[in-house]
Protein backbone atom coordinates (compact mmCIF):
# COMPACT_ATOMS: atom_id res chain seq x y z
CA UNK A 1 0.00 0.00 0.00
CA UNK A 2 1.55 3.44 -1.05
CA UNK A 3 1.90 6.74 1.58
CA UNK A 4 -0.61 8.22 0.38
CA UNK A 5 -3.53 5.74 0.87
CA UNK A 6 -2.03 4.67 3.67
CA UNK A 7 -2.60 8.05 6.04
CA UNK A 8 -6.41 7.57 4.57
CA UNK A 9 -6.19 10.58 2.30
CA UNK A 10 -9.54 11.36 0.97
CA UNK A 11 -10.82 10.17 -2.46
CA UNK A 12 -11.25 13.50 -3.77
CA UNK A 13 -7.82 14.77 -2.51
CA UNK A 14 -6.10 12.00 -4.58
CA UNK A 15 -8.15 12.64 -7.35
CA UNK A 16 -7.62 16.56 -7.27
CA UNK A 17 -4.26 17.41 -9.72
CA UNK A 18 -3.07 20.00 -7.82
CA UNK A 19 -3.10 17.02 -4.81
CA UNK A 20 -0.94 15.35 -7.23
CA UNK A 21 1.86 17.44 -8.43
CA UNK A 22 2.21 18.80 -5.24
CA UNK A 23 3.15 15.59 -4.16
CA UNK A 24 4.96 14.59 -7.29
CA UNK A 25 6.81 17.69 -6.52
CA UNK A 26 7.74 17.41 -3.27
CA UNK A 27 8.61 13.89 -3.90
CA UNK A 28 11.46 14.41 -6.64
CA UNK A 29 12.80 17.71 -5.13
CA UNK A 30 12.88 16.07 -1.59
CA UNK A 31 15.65 13.47 -3.57
CA UNK A 32 17.00 16.02 -5.89
CA UNK A 33 17.21 18.59 -3.05
CA UNK A 34 19.89 15.40 -1.29
CA UNK A 35 21.22 14.40 -4.23
CA UNK A 36 22.46 18.07 -4.63
CA UNK A 37 23.18 18.49 -0.48
CA UNK A 38 25.88 16.02 -0.93
CA UNK A 39 27.55 18.57 -3.67
CA UNK A 40 26.81 21.31 -1.31
CA UNK A 41 24.39 23.14 -3.96
CA UNK A 42 20.69 23.48 -4.31
CA UNK A 43 18.50 22.54 -7.25
CA UNK A 44 18.09 26.51 -8.05
CA UNK A 45 21.70 26.68 -8.63
CA UNK A 46 21.45 23.76 -10.36
CA UNK A 47 18.93 25.33 -12.98
CA UNK A 48 20.53 28.41 -12.97
CA UNK A 49 24.00 26.96 -13.98
CA UNK A 50 21.89 24.52 -16.38
CA UNK A 51 20.30 27.58 -18.22
CA UNK A 52 23.81 29.12 -18.70
CA UNK A 53 25.34 25.70 -20.09
CA UNK A 54 22.75 25.35 -22.50
CA UNK A 55 21.89 28.88 -23.23
CA UNK A 56 25.53 29.49 -23.28
CA UNK A 57 25.50 33.20 -21.83
CA UNK A 58 22.41 34.87 -20.45
CA UNK A 59 21.16 37.99 -18.86
CA UNK A 60 20.22 37.83 -15.02
CA UNK A 61 16.67 39.21 -16.11
CA UNK A 62 16.39 36.41 -18.77
CA UNK A 63 17.61 33.89 -16.25
CA UNK A 64 14.75 35.73 -13.31
CA UNK A 65 12.09 35.10 -16.25
CA UNK A 66 12.79 31.96 -17.40
CA UNK A 67 13.19 30.44 -14.13
CA UNK A 68 10.68 31.83 -12.45
CA UNK A 69 13.07 33.63 -9.85
CA UNK A 70 12.87 36.84 -7.83
CA UNK A 71 15.87 39.25 -9.23
CA UNK A 72 17.52 39.59 -5.79
CA UNK A 73 17.52 35.81 -5.02
CA UNK A 74 18.44 35.62 -8.86
CA UNK A 75 21.67 37.35 -7.94
CA UNK A 76 22.53 35.48 -4.58
CA UNK A 77 22.41 32.31 -6.67
CA UNK A 78 24.80 33.81 -9.57
CA UNK A 79 27.29 35.10 -6.35
CA UNK A 80 27.21 31.40 -5.34
CA UNK A 81 27.99 29.96 -8.39
CA UNK A 82 30.85 32.60 -9.39
CA UNK A 83 32.12 31.95 -5.60
CA UNK A 84 32.68 28.03 -6.82
CA UNK A 85 34.20 29.22 -10.30
CA UNK A 86 30.93 27.81 -12.10
CA UNK A 87 30.17 30.96 -13.74
CA UNK A 88 31.26 34.07 -14.53
CA UNK A 89 29.67 37.66 -15.13
CA UNK A 90 30.38 39.42 -18.20
CA UNK A 91 29.96 43.33 -19.32
CA UNK A 92 27.88 43.09 -22.09
CA UNK A 93 29.38 43.93 -25.54
CA UNK A 94 26.11 45.38 -27.13
CA UNK A 95 25.59 47.49 -24.29
CA UNK A 96 28.04 48.02 -21.34
CA UNK A 97 26.06 48.68 -18.72
CA UNK A 98 24.24 45.24 -18.90
CA UNK A 99 26.15 42.22 -17.27
CA UNK A 100 25.97 38.59 -19.14
CA UNK A 101 26.27 35.58 -17.12
CA UNK A 102 28.28 32.31 -18.73
CA UNK A 103 29.52 29.38 -17.66
CA UNK A 104 33.10 28.60 -16.96
CA UNK A 105 34.82 25.18 -18.13
CA UNK A 106 34.38 24.38 -14.42
CA UNK A 107 30.94 24.68 -14.45
CA UNK A 108 29.90 23.18 -17.30
CA UNK A 109 31.94 19.88 -15.98
CA UNK A 110 29.91 20.45 -12.81
CA UNK A 111 26.76 20.80 -14.58
CA UNK A 112 27.22 17.10 -16.58
CA UNK A 113 27.82 15.56 -13.25
CA UNK A 114 25.29 17.09 -11.44
CA UNK A 115 23.10 16.58 -14.28
CA UNK A 116 23.99 12.85 -13.60
CA UNK A 117 22.98 13.14 -10.11
CA UNK A 118 19.45 14.83 -10.95
CA UNK A 119 18.27 12.39 -12.90
CA UNK A 120 19.31 9.14 -10.60
CA UNK A 121 17.38 11.05 -7.48
CA UNK A 122 13.95 12.08 -10.11
CA UNK A 123 14.57 8.31 -11.29
CA UNK A 124 14.58 7.28 -7.57
CA UNK A 125 11.78 9.36 -6.94
CA UNK A 126 9.53 8.04 -9.18
CA UNK A 127 10.55 4.37 -8.98
CA UNK A 128 7.69 2.74 -8.77
CA UNK A 129 6.53 4.47 -12.26
CA UNK A 130 7.04 2.36 -15.50
CA UNK A 131 9.04 3.91 -18.25
CA UNK A 132 5.97 4.40 -20.21
CA UNK A 133 3.81 6.02 -17.59
CA UNK A 134 7.31 8.35 -17.37
CA UNK A 135 7.06 9.04 -20.83
CA UNK A 136 3.34 9.99 -20.45
CA UNK A 137 3.96 12.18 -17.51
CA UNK A 138 7.07 13.91 -19.35
CA UNK A 139 4.67 14.69 -22.32
CA UNK A 140 1.88 16.03 -20.27
CA UNK A 141 4.23 18.35 -18.17
CA UNK A 142 5.61 19.53 -21.73
CA UNK A 143 2.24 19.96 -22.75
CA UNK A 144 1.70 22.14 -19.69
CA UNK A 145 4.54 24.02 -19.53
CA UNK A 146 4.04 25.27 -22.97
CA UNK A 147 1.03 26.11 -22.85
CA UNK A 148 1.41 28.32 -19.93
CA UNK A 149 4.17 29.76 -22.14
CA UNK A 150 2.05 30.48 -25.11
CA UNK A 151 -0.33 32.26 -22.76
CA UNK A 152 2.30 34.20 -20.83
CA UNK A 153 2.84 35.57 -24.83
CA UNK A 154 0.00 36.38 -25.42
Amino acid sequence: MSSATSHNVPTSLLQSPSFQLERLRRRTRDCVDVALAAHETTIREYWVLTCLVEEDAASQSYLSETLAIDASDMVRLIDALEKRGWAKRERDPKDRRRQIVASTKKGTKTHAELAKLVTAAEDEALNDSTSKQLKHLRKLAQAIIAADSEDEGH
